[in-house]
């Protein structure tokens, strides 16, 4: 496996000693508090705990202390960092806080963590990868580059200088002119997945250098070993090409890149305007590059750990030490957009929505891979429930990039959450355009417009779009579902709907949703055992649908037991169903309650349902 050699190199990056979650740390027992009021505790912030304790001390700050904590727990590195400073400052010796105040330090790219660096280094066992990193990285903003590498040779001992040692005493012997020795320094390397960066990196030295020649053929070697477009490497080869006046092989080069990927074709004509730019021009910026692609690859490396069955590191400490990369890349250049968008994807992933906003929003309107930015940020908008803000930066983005597919499908998404039904199918319309054009149309595309023309009432158009996604995807049980059950309520061909639904089960048989549906359609059908058997089913899986539980007492009535329907559909009234199901349910109790039911007359006098979600884990409606 590509990145299989970076297992070993994580743990000592993450030994307890420096990356232990302070999340589950604790104010010592009997330690002495400040004036300092305790923050108010956020929701889910986890209770400290007596065997979680730190080493006890003379003098805790416990108000900066669990500040810290509640910090950490959102993922605000830069609050966190302060209150763990100002907790270590009232209790110098205790040498758990100040490695905590240096980590979060340098995961917030807070200068402070250069003098954290040399207290830590100090500290019994206290020198480590990270700490020499940190010391190296500030000689080299001070142009002191045999101090810079010094500190990275220290770092040399630990198995992280397997994955970046070799490019960061290259990039230092460049900054001190010895340009052909970092070359051959990377270049000599065999046999390690990495020779096509240490390639790229060894073209970019180069260029940096003034070896024009050269490093053009080292671009064109690293191109030839690179599986697929490499966004550093295209964008340098493409400069190399039109600093040589092949401008046509520039053009052509960017446009390959940019059409094999959807995201990045949002910054297409960005990219295009600034193909003459050379993304590293310093040794100091070719530094940054490297802590960059290390974050990278210990990203994969993490995501690849979670597929496997093998014990190890978890992602979220992978995404740790992602970060602590992306934090020394920052430190060397704070404009560097590519670490600005993986980190706020790591902080995405690990919840701190908000963190990864501000992150986002540090990326400049000036940056070619501005639009990549807006388009993550309004993603992020939509999943926290900021439709309004997410509609109007993907609005912009559609009209900015000529209706580029991916942001006016993107638009499509946040115009149906809105119930925006006709906006959205006129988003959807434009990326169904677009897809047919470039032959790029998938089913999904397809089933979110015929969801589109369903809930607006346009029933033909939403049954010819399921129809045509079925002939993309004819055994994708979401389809099958979806199109056999809007048959069913329509009680449309319902021979023809179970058989849709029946082949949905034996693909998905575990599917609560795909169960309601086919009891229903047996129901409708007049099987009500066999129905009835499947619907109980389904509402013993998703107790909380509101549809499940009408369907289940619907099937009660039909069958003569009327007062346990009656107690289904109370339950589903106390369920928030969407407005067209609680019209439904009340009707089914109004009809009971006109039938003599006694405990339906008390429910049908009852308010409305608030408003709210459906509480429904099944695939009727997406």
């Amino acid at each position: 496996m590509l990145f299989c050699r970076l297992l070993p190199t994580v743990f000592l990056l993450l030994s307890a000693s420096v990356l232990t979650p302070c999340a589950s740390a604790a104010v010592p027992k009997g330690a002495e508090t400040s004036q300092t009021a305790p923050p108010e505790k956020a929701p889910g912030t986890p209770v400290p705990t007596k065997s979680e304790a730190l080493p006890a001390a003379g003098h805790i700050d416990s108000g900066a202390f669990l500040t810290a904590v509640v910090a950490t727990h959102q993922g605000d590195d830069l609050d966190a960092a302060r209150a763990f400073r100002a907790a270590a400052a009232a209790d110098p010796t205790n040498q758990d806080l100040v490695k905590q105040a240096f980590i979060r330090s340098v995961l917030a790219g807070d200068p402070e963590a250069v003098q954290l660096a040399r207290v830590t280094a100090k500290l019994p066992e206290g020198q480590s990868i990270i700490s020499s990193l940190v010391l190296g990285n500030d000689a080299t903003t001070r142009g002191n580059w045999t101090e810079a590498a010094r500190f990275y040779q220290q770092a040399g001992a630990d198995p992280m200088a397997h994955l970046i040692m070799p490019l960061l005493q290259a990039w230092c012997q460049q900054a001190q002119t010895h340009t052909d020795e970092a070359i051959a320094s990377l270049t000599h390397i065999q046999g390690s997945v990495l020779v096509p960066f240490y390639t790229l990196h060894a073209a970019m030295i180069a260029q940096t250098a003034g070896q024009t020649a050269r490093a053009g053929d080292l671009f064109a070697q690293a191109a030839k070993m690179m599986p697929g477009y490499d966004l550093l490497l295209t964008r340098s080869q493409a400069a190399w090409f039109w600093s040589q006046g092949q401008q046509d092989k520039a053009r052509s080069l960017m446009r390959g890149m940019i059409q094999a990927d959807p995201v990045l074709a949002l910054a297409g004509a960005q990219l295009q305007a600034t193909i003459s730019h050379f993304p590293v021009t310093s040794a100091q910026s070719g530094i940054a590059r490297a802590y960059v692609l290390t974050a990278f690859l210990l990203r994969q490396q993490g995501r690849q750990q979670g597929r496997s069955q093998h014990p190890g590191p978890n992602d979220h400490q992978f995404d740790e030490a992602s970060r602590l990369m992306l934090g020394f890349a920052l430190g060397l250049d704070p404009h560097l957009a590519e670490a600005r968008l993986m980190l706020a994807e790591i902080q995405d992933d690990e919840g701190h929505q908000t963190a990864a906003r501000e992150t986002l929003l540090r990326i400049p309107q000036t940056d070619p891979l501005y639009p990549v930015a807006a388009f993550r940020l309004a993603l992020v908008d939509g999943s926290t429930g900021h439709l309004d803000e997410a509609r109007t930066i993907l609005t912009r983005l559609a009209q900015d990039t000529g209706g580029q597919g991916l942001a006016v499908r993107a638009l499509g998404n946040t115009l149906s959450a809105q119930k925006d039904w006709k906006g959205a199918i006129t988003a959807y319309n434009q990326a169904v355009i677009q897809a047919t054009a470039s032959k790029t149309l998938d089913w999904s595309l397809l089933f979110l417009r015929a969801v589109a023309y369903h809930e607006s009432g346009d029933w033909p158009r939403a049954k010819a779009d399921l129809q045509q996604a079925l002939k993309l995807a004819p055994d994708e049980p979401l389809l099958l579902n979806f199109l056999g059950y809007s048959m069913v309520e329509r009680k449309e061909n319902l021979s023809e709907a179970e058989v849709l639904l029946r082949k949905a089960a034996d693909l998905d048989p575990q599917d609560a949703a795909i169960r309601d549906s086919l009891g229903w359609v047996r129901v409708e059908q007049g099987d009500l055992a066999g129905g009835t058997a499947l619907l109980e089913r389904a509402a013993e899986q998703t107790p909380e649908d509101p549809e499940v539980n009408y369907h289940l007492g619907e099937a009660y009535w039909r069958a003569g037991r009327k007062s346990e329907a009656v107690d289904q559909w109370n339950v589903a009234l106390g369920l928030h169903p969407e407005p067209t199901d609680e019209a439904l349910i009340r009707a089914a109790l109004a009809r009971a309650a006109a039938a003599g039911v006694n405990k339906a007359t008390q429910q049908q006098s009852a308010p409305p349902a608030e408003s709210g979600p459906a509480k429904s884990g099944g695939k009727h409606t997406p």
